[in-house]
């Protein structure tokens, strides 16, 4: 009998056993980014848009280090905290929720355990209770705001339609992100000498109800400010306004694209972007709580030509010089 050949065997089994323990050791952990929506509409998609394009663009993508997982809502509160729990049970890497509801939500679902979080296009963090700070937003969390320049969108509203005394707004009363742009549209229309003419819509069967009570209220513009009820409804408005010739004015860039005549502010894609970098920045070992809460980078004018002229409006040169058309 050769014994050699126990000894060859016991060789090669520890020597495997060697190589497959240090290649186990050597491939880095799969890192999990969690990117939950509350609602399907263009806006809310294009932030999560921008999210992807920054990842890819750090060259992070669904391999084997890196596994993105999506889930949508689809305006159920109830699929949310389902959602919420699901990925914080899931101990996932990085918990990226889009607009304010999905963020509430998700730190109340994570508030126990404390995983990572970066929201994006919540619009006024601080008072729906996300952080305390902008500046400093500490423990595990940060993101980005798309706070629009409410006071700055009425005056170009009152710019490209001199005419204008009435200002009818359509907001949901229980989405806080309508809270503060709601507070200073108010604030704006008083200092313009602009009537604010409100009507609410609690859910988007409500919003062509609420669109046709401000056409029956003889609104000359309508506005709608960054409310995920009634941008999930936004066809209905453009509607009601189209039938009654009445412009239609948003916070929401992508709503100029459906059909609203005008909008300044931030890309929503710009928006998810910034937001995709911080969580670039969080998956290599920063604190998000260290990172101070950001917007996008350009503040951009919008206008939607073809409804400009279904309009009869000959828009001043000035605005048309500084917008990008669609």
């Amino acid at each position: 009998m050769d014994i050699k050949i126990p000894f060859k065997i016991v060789s090669f089994i520890v020597v495997t056993t060697f190589f497959s323990t240090f290649l186990f050791a050597a491939a880095p952990p799969l890192q999990t980014i969690a990117i939950t929506q509350i609602a399907d509409h263009p806006a809310a998609n294009a932030v999560r848009e921008g999210i992807l394009k920054a990842l890819k663009d750090h060259g992070i993508e669904e391999n084997s280090q890196y596994k993105i997982i999506y889930e949508n809502a689809q305006g159920n509160p109830v699929t949310a905290a389902q959602i919420a729990q699901k990925f914080v049970a899931a101990k996932s890497s990085v918990l990226v929720p889009i607009t304010t509801t999905s963020t509430q939500t998700m730190v109340k679902a994570d508030s126990a355990h404390a995983l990572p979080m970066v929201f994006a296009a919540v619009t006024d963090p601080i008072a729906a209770g996300v952080v305390s700070s902008l500046a400093h937003p500490g423990s595990y969390i940060t993101g980005v705001t798309d706070a629009a320049p409410i006071e700055e969108q009425v005056k170009l509203f009152k710019e490209i339609l001199p005419q204008l005394q009435t200002l009818g707004i359509v907001y949901n009363p229980g989405d806080n992100s309508s809270a503060t742009p709601l507070k200073q549209a108010r604030e704006a229309a008083k200092k313009l000498g602009v009537t604010l003419i409100e009507a609410t819509a609690f859910k988007t069967s409500d919003v062509p109800v609420a669109a046709q009570n401000l056409v029956g209220r003889g609104v000359d513009a309508i506005f709608v400010p960054l409310d995920n009820t009634v941008l999930a409804a936004m066809e209905s408005v453009l509607k009601v306004a189209n039938q009654n010739k009445i412009p239609v004015f948003s916070s929401d860039k992508d709503s100029v694209e459906q059909g609203a005549l005008a909008s300044s502010g931030y890309s929503h894609f710009d928006t998810g972007y910034v937001a995709g970098e911080m969580v670039v920045s969080v998956l290599k070992g920063a604190n998000p709580g260290d990172i101070p809460v950001a917007t996008a980078k350009n503040l951009n004018v919008y206008i939607n030509s073809k409804t400009a002229k279904h309009l009869n409006l000959s828009l001043p040169k000035e605005i048309l010089n500084q917008a990008q058309l669609m």
